[in-house]
């Protein structure tokens, strides 16, 4: 059996190898933060379950910044009725938020100003909704349970 002998140059490219995906795993992570367009950030997302349930829905963890001037729901999969919606802010102004009712995958809701002043940041929502289907339906692949995203748009 051939002895392969690690020289400088297959070291290099190999630290050249490693440092090129953790470049890629930086900038994906940069991606999922501003992923929409116009300054649209990522809040939240949840999963909605087949009873009528009530969920706050907060910053993810590594969201710093936090001052946005509006808000929208997204539907990335299933159905989901939504029948309440509260916005709370840092310095505590809340807004109940008028519903669009449904959203389907794909849909989004109109976007909703946020109370308070320049330099309240968002604190949570709370949202009252329920997922359409059933787990009977959802065991069989029929429908699957709604997920939902929160965005924000910066001040």
């Amino acid at each position: 059996m051939k002895k392969q002998l690690i020289t400088a140059t297959t070291f290099s490219s190999f630290l050249s190898m490693i440092a090129l995906v953790l470049l890629i795993n930086a900038v994906s992570i940069n991606t999922v933060y501003a992923k929409d367009k116009d300054d649209w950030v990522l809040i939240g997302n949840k999963t909605v379950n087949f009873e009528q349930e009530e969920d706050k829905v907060e910053p993810l963890p590594f969201l710093s910044e936090r001052k946005f001037s509006k808000i929208k729901i997204k539907c990335v999969q299933g159905t989901v009725s939504i029948k309440n919606m509260k916005v709370t802010m840092t310095d505590g102004s809340t807004k109940q938020l008028k519903t669009m009712g449904t959203l389907t995958k794909g849909m989004s809701s109109r976007t909703y100003k946020l109370p308070g002043t320049d330099k309240s940041k968002f604190d949570f929502l709370e949202l009252q909704y329920k997922s359409w289907g059933n787990l009977t339906l959802n065991a069989a692949g029929v429908v699957k349970k709604a997920k939902v995203e929160v965005w924000g748009l910066k001040r």
